[in-house]
């Protein structure tokens, strides 16, 4: 199986940006990337779209780096007319998803820390990198890329009285995509499995909230799924062409098999395990934490717990952003929203649980167990 990619990295402080700005409340679109090596030359993007950048009135950028959402702080010094001057970013703060090749929105995102200026010439956004690195060319966001969304469509899935499985059978075409949608809970069985007569047809599973990350993907598991749920809520299988067969309008017939089992893992009523008030949550804490490329070393640590047998999901929180939810069985790690390989060990004070090796989180066991 393919090793899945994932990367993450946090901003350094910023400081908010002046409304004189220019940049300020704009919005663009990737057009291309020029190299200063003469054998490399420009890299055209097919999809400017799909590489999007936003600069917030606090501070803040906004980006869609392919299948990958990030953020973070930025500092303007327009200099003269404004048409020009300093620009800095920090380390981009990216969501962890495997995007198809060739993987631009990891250059872009390693590259943007290396943003030292900005021109506006002919509408256009020119940023140029430090040291002669290259210039990112950016143009204006249309109006219309708001509205990017009437490519999907969101259907529920529905269960037939008395089952736990749904056979659909349905067709998508060019870059359309559909979201199924349903209800689970922590602890129940998942299973889903996809066949297309596209061989670029895919789905991906997302956990509840997700705005993009999976925590499957159907390319890297041979469009086949089955595995324990960390949470409960809605989790959405989003079914879509790969980008190729997508932008040569080709269609694909799919029949997609859905199947939820297995008992809720219920979380523990308040009355008998008091619940953070407004929250769902019956305790929180600061862990030590070492989230994949950032400087973060402390995450908030939420616990819904479904039992005193250390039964719970827990929650991750960091940087403002980022989330990760686990589910533990009993004392031991069972599950997770991210595809990444999970491993643990167990020590005095509770577990360390490990991501590819290069993500770490600290869990204490009081959390999990209560007292």
């Amino acid at each position: 199986m393919k090793r899945v990619f994932a990367f993450a990295a946090v901003l350094a402080a910023g400081i908010a940006q002046a409304d004189g700005s220019p940049l300020v409340g704009t919005s663009w679109q990737l057009h291309a990337i020029q190299s200063m090596d003469d054998a490399q030359g420009t890299t055209k993007v097919a999809e400017p779209s799909h590489f999007t950048l936003e600069f917030g009135r606090d501070g803040r950028a906004a980006l869609r780096l392919d299948c990958n959402r990030g953020s973070g702080d930025y500092r303007v010094v327009p200099a003269g007319d404004g048409s020009s001057g300093s620009l800095t970013f920090g380390l981009v703060a990216t969501t962890r998803a495997m995007c198809p090749p060739p993987h631009l929105d990891q250059r872009v995102a390693r590259d943007l820390a290396q943003v030292r200026s900005y021109l506006l010439k002919d509408g256009r956004l020119y940023l140029s990198l430090m040291a002669d690195g290259g210039i990112y060319e950016w143009a204006p966001l249309p109006a219309a890329a708001a509205a990017a969304d009437k490519e999907r469509m969101i259907k529920p899935v529905q269960f037939t009285k008395g089952t736990s499985s749904a056979v659909i059978r349905d067709r998508i075409t060019g870059r359309q995509y559909i979201d199924y949608t349903l209800r689970a809970a922590a602890g129940q069985r998942m299973t889903v499995s996809l066949k297309g007569s596209n061989d670029a047809n895919y789905f991906n599973l997302l956990p509840p909230d997700s705005e993009g990350p999976a925590m499957a993907s159907g390319e890297l598991l041979d469009n086949r799924f089955d595995g324990l749920l960390p949470d409960d809520g809605v989790y959405t299988i989003r079914v879509f062409l790969y980008r190729a067969a997508a932008r040569r309008g080709e269609q694909s017939d799919f029949t997609l098999s859905v199947g939820v089992t297995g008992a809720p893992l219920k979380p523990v009523p308040a009355g008998t395990d008091a619940a953070l008030p407004g929250t769902r949550y019956h305790a929180s804490t600061t862990v030590p934490c070492e989230p994949a490329f950032t400087r973060t070393r402390q995450c908030e640590a939420f616990v819904v717990r479904r039992g005193f047998d250390g039964t719970a999901t827990v929650e991750l929180r960091w940087d403002g952003t980022w989330k990760r939810r686990l589910l533990f069985v009993k004392g031991e790690p069972k599950a997770a929203d991210v595809p990444q390989a999970m491993t643990f060990t167990r020590n005095e004070r509770g577990w360390r649980v490990t991501f590819n090796g290069d993500e770490h989180f600290d869990i204490p066991q009081e959390l999990v167990f209560g007292g």
